[in-house]
């Protein structure tokens, strides 16, 4: 077993890695992951002529093991990896390819995304690549996307909900509209809300999340009281995304409801919006179970808590013009895992 698994990259020769993707008959080591990050040139080509000629098993459980270290160590970027799964004979691949590529924000993947979404045979990669282009919506509101890309993006989404679509690519084009501002995306989400379909619902709720527009806390406090804990756990996390304060009390409350998901889903929102008392639920969490996992969901919450009370404390009422000015100055501040890959 090697205990050594972030290997100097130039240590490692990319033959070496080719091989042992090749050696199909023994698991993929761990370390050798990190070598495919930041793939470019020749090695990225080695690599698509190697690709389809992985068997099915072993490119999905590389890019699945590539999308857990990526979550783990953000200066870790597999993008051109994924990019290649993007294109791959099987759906299940193409799936995950499209998940892992959530937080790139290169805007020649919208076409790709849109053609995939517009042409391709299987519904999970249709609806996968409805929900990433949520991302790019996200951009195009932040002004960081080109006005006439977020336009296209929201008309090709509110034809998709509009048109004859499986379900399920509808509800990701909706969720994925939550991030617009166009005026009658509000419409359809209190549409599908109100619809009473509990799928449709729990999109609404998730859409309303991502729309930072205070509007939308009576129907999630309605929801937060649901008998159906797929909606409180929604309803929940809308919550917290929103940061309504108001709903504190219901989220407390929620940390001893039967569903665990749902207890989590209300801690994590507890520490998005901060507050007095916040801290303490928190630890009573952790403290009124014995599940490991619940633990460090609850003990990661609180240290998010910290980080959201931090930030809460940064007001710029409290600096004076001349620390405006030496902090915005450009001199005035001083410059200061798993042993083996489970891939089979």
């Amino acid at each position: 077993m090697d205990d050594d698994l972030t290997p100097n990259p130039s240590e490692l020769s990319f033959g070496e890695v080719l091989n042992a993707l090749r050696d199909e008959e023994n698991l993929f080591p761990a370390r050798y992951l990190y070598r495919l990050s930041g793939l470019e040139g020749e090695e990225l080509h080695q690599l698509s002529l190697t690709w389809g000629k992985l068997a099915f098993e072993r490119r999905l459980r590389l890019l699945e093991d590539l999308e857990l270290l990526a979550e783990s160590n953000t200066v870790l970027e597999f993008s051109a990896v994924n990019r290649i799964g993007l294109s791959d004979a099987a759906a299940e691949v193409r799936v995950v390819a499209i998940r892992s590529l959530w937080l790139s924000e290169q805007a020649d993947l919208v076409p790709q995304f849109i053609k995939l979404l517009q042409e391709d045979e299987d519904t999970a990669v249709r609806a996968q690549a409805a929900a990433a282009l949520g991302r790019f919506i996200y951009l195009g509101e932040l002004g960081k996307m080109a006005a006439g890309t977020l336009k296209e993006i929201e008309t090709l989404l509110i034809g998709v909900l509009e048109g004859d679509a499986d379900t399920l690519i509808q509800r990701r084009a909706l969720e994925s509209l939550g991030y617009s501002s166009r005026p009658n995306v509000a419409e359809l989400i209190e549409e599908a809300y109100q619809g009473g379909q509990q799928d449709w619902m729990e999109s609404a709720l998730f859409a309303m999340g991502r729309s930072a527009d205070d509007r939308w806390e009576p129907m999630i406090v309605e929801s937060l009281q649901d008998s159906n804990p797929d909606l409180r756990r929604e309803a929940a996390k809308a919550a917290g995304e929103l940061e309504l304060a108001e709903l504190t009390p219901d989220l407390v409350e929620l940390l001893e409801d039967e569903d665990s998901e749902v207890r989590l889903a209300a801690g994590w929102s507890l520490s998005q919006i901060g507050g007095q008392g916040v801290a303490e639920a928190l630890q009573g969490a952790i403290e009124s179970t014995e599940d490991q996992d619940e633990i460090d969901l609850f003990e990661d919450a609180l240290d998010n808590l910290a980080f959201t009370e931090e930030m809460g404390g940064l007001n710029l009422i409290d600096f004076s013009p001349e620390d405006l000015e030496e902090f915005s100055s450009p001199n005035g501040i001083e410059d200061e895992s798993a042993e083996e890959s489970d891939l089979e």
